[in-house]
């Protein structure tokens, strides 16, 4: 019968010790109690998401002066997805989860697990309830100009804009189809909700009109892409020659150059 009471006794001690607040650090959730839902944001097939807690609590445990959590783990995940659960004793605890690349759209739910170690603190197990939501709506770019009108020898220069609309960072690769002399590659990070530029250069010498496609792709999954088509025409003529100068610097006696600024304004308006 003692027994019996003896275990009652340590099951509502566990209780009471598990039910207090612990701090999340990123996203910038702060407190959450335990069972509460914490909302990741959105983010697209394949992409890896993080969550960062501080394993320092200040209430409950052995004295009831708080403790220190050991590990941080994630369970019940979505088929197709994975996790890598955060280092022992490390501060913060960092769980990491990627959905599938070839997620479908909808939200997703999982639970992030605090650990204690043997439970030598007595702090219990808090367990998170995390959803996240997928789309493949997560990137966009833009291309400018999309027409290139320059003299040979003179360098068109496109402006490639990406922005990255998911609740986490991701790597874009920036790729060009066409001729073999012109082929462009380069991989980019994005931050989340943010936007970064690359510029693609190119110089013909001969009359010629050249059309390409700019591809933006994510590393996470091929599901997240886009192109668009640019067209680069090269016209030895005095708009072309004027036009060009709005793309590089001529070499030309310094005294010309107010002329030349002025042909590259007037060009503007042909």
């Amino acid at each position: 019968m003692f027994a019996n009471y003896r275990s009652v006794f340590v099951l509502m001690l566990l209780l009471i010790s598990s039910s207090f607040a612990i701090i999340v650090v990123s996203p910038p959730v702060g407190e959450i109690e335990n069972g509460a839902v914490l909302d990741l944001g959105t983010i697209g097939p394949g992409q890896t998401v993080s969550i960062l807690i501080d394993p320092t609590v200040k209430t409950g445990g052995l004295h009831s002066e708080g403790g220190r959590y050991d590990l941080a783990t994630v369970g019940s995940l979505p088929p197709g997805w994975t996790t890598r659960e955060s280092k022992l004793y490390a501060d913060p605890l960092q769980v990491t989860v990627s959905a599938d690349p070839l997620a479908k759209e909808g939200q997703y739910n999982f639970t992030v697990n605090i650990i204690d170690e043997n439970n030598g603190e007595e702090l219990g197990r808090q367990t998170i309830k995390a959803r996240v939501r997928v789309t493949y709506d997560v990137m966009d770019f833009q291309v400018s100009p999309t027409k290139a009108l320059i003299g040979p020898g003179q360098p068109a220069r496109f402006a490639i804009d990406i922005t990255n609309k998911a609740s986490t960072g991701d790597v874009f690769e920036i790729s060009t189809q066409g001729p073999r002399r012109w082929t462009f590659k380069k991989q980019i990070y994005v931050p989340a909700k943010s936007t970064k530029t690359l510029n693609y250069e190119i110089v013909g010498n001969e009359e010629e009109t050249f059309q390409t496609t700019v591809k933006v792709t994510s590393l996470a999954s091929n599901i997240i892409h886009d192109e668009k088509n640019i067209t680069m025409e090269i016209r030895s003529n005095l708009i072309g020659d004027w036009k060009a100068t709005n793309q590089g610097t001529l070499i030309f006696p310094i005294f010309e150059s107010a002329i030349y600024g002025f042909a590259g304004l007037i060009s503007n308006f042909f």
